[in-house]
């Protein structure tokens, strides 16, 4: 029992009836010994529900005016450096069609894929995201106000999204149930402002290529997919916009694969500059004694998110690094 109300230190009760009588007393409507026992436990209204839409990353009500030097976003000075913090360390919120989300292996948060999107374009701005899996980056793009395209082979993701969408009343975006290598050739050139990748797992080919023979080496075979496919994003690219692609090594027997560098690589071959990497713990994923007790082996729950830049060939310098306070 809580005694730290000064005001209840000279309580005193009359009822002597059990506590368990209360619920069908006639007088408990009124009873100033059941409202004193309420006050003792702190038992008061439900408090309201958390406002979802107004404390999504960058919805909040705008107090500022962005610089006029800044093309990029439409983002405060003080939420710029924020962002540009190496690691994104904060536990974020469950809402959104999670339950529904959840069933896909590497479902993310709308307020993560938010951040990203809101710092790498505008209002308005095209986003392509050619694994889009339940849809949460465009649903983070309609709550950011941003037009969005995704793709997802998985048909069953698709529907997912449509159904978040009209349970949660968030304006639906475009996403396509179908193969990206083939659905990347119809996004014309030069017409997004950003693209977001959160690749399927190279180890299981059914997810980037379905119904062919399993091949000898998947990660090799992987990588040549995936460079197919950056190869249509860097075309479908607006000049000096931005790609963020999450990375996330692999443990395969008995050998930790790192596969970051190789995703770095295509990405340069693709035509991309890499500009950076963050990192983000999944602090949600469940935690597996493996090799327990005889030896190491590493429960993988961080990514790397590299963030790349299209430049025209040749060029040396990126213009924006110019643009500085």
């Amino acid at each position: 029992m809580r005694n730290d109300d000064p005001s209840l230190e000279t309580v005193s009760f009359h009822c002597r009836s059990p506590i368990y009588m209360c619920a069908t007393c006639t007088h408990a409507e009124k009873c100033a010994d059941l409202l004193n026992i309420l006050r003792m436990f702190k038992l008061d209204e439900k408090p309201p529900e958390f406002d979802l839409l107004t404390n999504f990353p960058f919805l909040k009500e705008r107090s500022f005016e962005v610089d006029p030097r800044n093309k990029l976003n439409e983002v405060s000075s003080g939420e710029w450096l924020q962002f540009t913090r190496t690691v994104f360390s904060q536990k974020f919120p469950k809402f959104f069609g999670h339950d529904l989300r959840r069933k896909h292996p590497e479902y993310k948060s709308p307020h993560l894929l938010g951040q990203l999107i809101a710092f790498f374009t505008k209002r308005q701005d095209l986003v392509l995201d050619p694994f889009a899996g339940t849809g949460t980056s465009l649903i983070a793009a309609s709550l950011l106000g941003r037009e969005a395209v995704g793709f997802e082979i998985e048909r069953s993701w698709v529907d997912i999204y449509y159904h978040i969408c009209r349970k949660h009343r968030i304006p639906r975006q475009k996403l396509v149930s179908g193969n990206c290598s083939e659905l990347l050739h119809s996004v014309p050139p030069d017409s997004v402002d950003f693209v977001l990748i959160d690749p399927p797992n190279p180890m299981n080919p059914e997810e980037w290529a379905p119904n062919s023979a399993p091949p000898s080496k998947p990660v090799d075979a992987f990588f040549d997919f995936m460079l197919g496919a950056l190869n249509c994003c860097h075309s479908a690219l607006k000049e000096h916009k931005h790609m963020a692609v999450f990375t996330r090594n692999l443990y395969q027997n008995g050998q930790y694969i790192f596969l970051t560098p190789y995703f770095a690589s295509i990405a340069a071959e693709a035509g991309f500059l890499l500009k950076g990497e963050k990192i983000w713990e999944n602090s949600a994923e469940k935690l597996r004694p493996y090799g327990y007790p005889h030896s190491y082996v590493p429960n993988i729950s961080h990514y790397s998110i590299l963030i790349f830049q299209k430049q025209t060939p040749g060029e040396e310098s990126d213009p924006d690094d110019s643009f500085k306070p």
